[in-house]
């Protein structure tokens, strides 16, 4: 687990296969109606198959062998309707349980996006985006198989399987035991075989979602990897895990083809010991139907036992995705509701240490920011700078001591709430795949009208960049607004927090990436759009926080230091030796 994850994420134990697969076929329960439409197309396709043997022995013994000339014109029809209704039930069955696996893949989607949104910043901290973008694509689409085409497998090959045993019975019920001498064998092998496929399968996925997370970084890191001359050493990376893959994916062919083989080998050895015992005791319509029988079955015991593998691997698969499903959500039990915050913070007796740390982040936390004062936060990195404001707005929860906002504790709201007394602006500059406008009437802003989002452009100094874009605000910013430059990246966020007017201004680095003219206008917009709020700053350029009204310095997870500019500087403490390596 990352360092940066406070707490695990806490997922249920493993479930059985049973238990598994019946929480699939609940999504395709959903759509019971089409599910039995295409039960019912089954069961006429499943009957179609013994009534073409019936027709074969006719055909065989009052066409070839008796010449009956009455039935000789009836005969053909009989096939050909045969035949139609089979080829439409075919469809029907086909196409319903389609739409009911497709639908199926939209709920688990749903539902499994909907869970991840919920999960707590500890969750992202610990797992990969590769591993999660893999569940919520390449393995829900493998349930889906494992709920709608095994179970439509299963229900149409045992109905087919069933037909062609009650129809060998009927012909010679002592012919037909040999089939049932093999059919235990094959069970049996079919057992022994599920746990190595089970286990190939939850392999494969793994490997799938190993090579999301390599194709990932290296796309989303192709600055970096072009400038240190990385590529050879992601094709590496990428190689291996394809590699893995490829591993993967041949062993669960192998085990599949194995399978496949052994069936095909005992329904030789059961046709053999028929053929024996059949000649000379039937006529040619009795065995052209028992072998055809015999024939018959060979095909869907053949698909069952392919299905055996398919339904492993879609088990693996809702393994995965149900363990994210089942990851514990953020605590949100809180229902004080605060219209708008006045805006005073206390922190008492705070203390955090991640999982795996040797100390703790925050240790004993004790201070109180009034209602619109502008607190700065410095210090060196790691001393707990952006620990402390994440407990603000409860991306990590408290685990001694109470942090107080308005003298509530912010664990008594609702975290939609508290939220939305906060806005944010960070040193690593969140921004989507949409439009200039959408980037900054983000979220619950989504319903700003253009206007409101032309005056915070304006305030954050980004309206004059947006103005040149070839579609001004609906331009598109591309992945992570790679289409702009680092400082409009900055001034879009910044006017994003504008637009917001939250009570409560959480700024980690806000201006880093501006240059000079442009660090100077936004800083003055900042400090415009601080007065009345309470505002919480993190800064390495002390430059920046010279106005503050206390400044605080933090030194492993404490603070140590805290009064104005010029009181710590006059101190000659910590702050003024940071101060003096700047400037000096």
């Amino acid at each position: 687990m990352s360092k940066d994850a406070p707490e695990k994420v806490t997922k249920a134990s493993a479930p059985n296969a049973k238990v598994l697969y019946l929480r699939l076929l609940k999504y395709a329960a959903r759509y019971w109606g089409v599910f039995l439409i295409s039960v019912i197309a089954l069961v006429t396709f499943s009957a179609t198959n013994t009534g073409f043997l019936a027709t074969i022995k006719m055909v065989t013994d009052e066409g070839f062998v008796n010449q009956d000339s009455t039935k000789l014109h009836v005969l053909p029809f009989m096939l050909f309707g045969l035949l139609a209704i089979r080829a439409l039930a075919g469809f029907i069955s086909n196409f319903a349980m389609r739409w009911v696996s497709r639908r199926v893949v939209e709920n688990l989607r749903q539902d499994a996006f909907t869970r991840l949104m919920s999960l707590p910043v500890s969750f992202f901290d610990a797992t990969s985006a590769g591993a999660v973008t893999s569940k919520l694509t390449y393995d829900t689409e493998q349930m889906a198989g494992a709920s709608t085409k095994v179970a439509m497998s299963a229900v149409r090959d045992t109905l087919t399987i069933i037909g062609m045993i009650g129809y060998m019975l009927y012909l010679d019920w002592q012919l037909t035991l040999i089939f049932t001498v093999v059919a235990p064998l094959m069970a049996w092998y079919l057992k022994s075989m599920t746990p190595r496929l089970r286990s190939s399968g939850k392999a494969v996925q793994q490997s799938m979602g190993d090579m999301t997370q390599v194709i990932e970084e290296a796309v989303s890191g192709q600055r970096m990897v072009k400038i240190f001359g990385g590529s050879e050493y992601e094709y590496q990376r990428f190689a291996k895990v394809a590699g893995q893959n490829r591993h993967m994916q041949i062993r669960l062919a192998r085990f599949s083809g194995i399978n496949s083989m052994v069936v095909e080998l005992l329904a030789g050895i059961a046709l053999a010991l028929v053929v024996y015992y059949a000649v000379g005791k039937f006529s040619a319509g009795e065995f052209a139907a028992f072998i055809g029988a015999l024939l018959m079955l060979i095909g869907p015991v053949k698909t069952l036992t392919s299905l055996n593998e398919e339904l492993q691997v879609g088990l693996a698969a809702a393994h995965s995705v149900f363990e994210l499903m089942d990851s514990v959500p953020e605590d949100d039990l809180g229902a004080n509701q605060i219209a708008r915050v006045h805006g005073e913070i206390e922190f008492q007796n705070v203390t955090l240490q991640y999982a795996n740390a040797k100390r703790p982040a925050l240790k004993n936390l004790n201070f109180t920011v009034k209602p619109g004062e502008k607190i700065a936060l410095v210090g060196r990195s790691g001393g707990g700078k952006t620990t402390l404001v994440n407990l603000l707005p409860r991306f990590y929860e408290v685990q001694q001591g109470t942090v107080m906002l308005d003298g509530v504790d912010v664990r008594s709201m609702s975290l939609q709430n508290l939220r939305q007394q906060f806005a944010l602006v960070s040193q690593d500059v969140i921004l989507f795949n949409d439009s200039v406008f959408n980037n900054i009437a983000y979220g619950v802003l989504r319903n700003a009208s253009e206007a409101e989002v032309i005056a915070a452009a304006k305030a954050a100094h980004a309206w004059e960049f947006i103005q040149q874009l070839p579609e001004g605000l609906q331009s598109e910013i591309g992945d992570r607004g790679v289409r702009l430059s680092g400082g409009q990246r900055q001034r879009l966020a910044i006017a994003r927090a504008i637009l917001k007017d939250a009570p409560i201004l959480l700024l980690d680095e806000a201006t880093s990436a501006l240059d000079t003219e442009s660090e100077r206008h936004v800083q003055a917009a900042l400090d415009e759009l601080m007065q009345n709020r309470t505002s919480i700053v993190i800064a390495h350029r002390l430059s920046t926080i010279e106005n503050a009204d206390r400044i605080l310095v933090m030194e492993q997870g404490e603070i140590i230091e805290g009064g104005s500019h010029e009181e710590l500087l006059a101190l000659g403490g910590h702050y003024a030796k940071l101060y003096k390596k700047q400037f000096h």
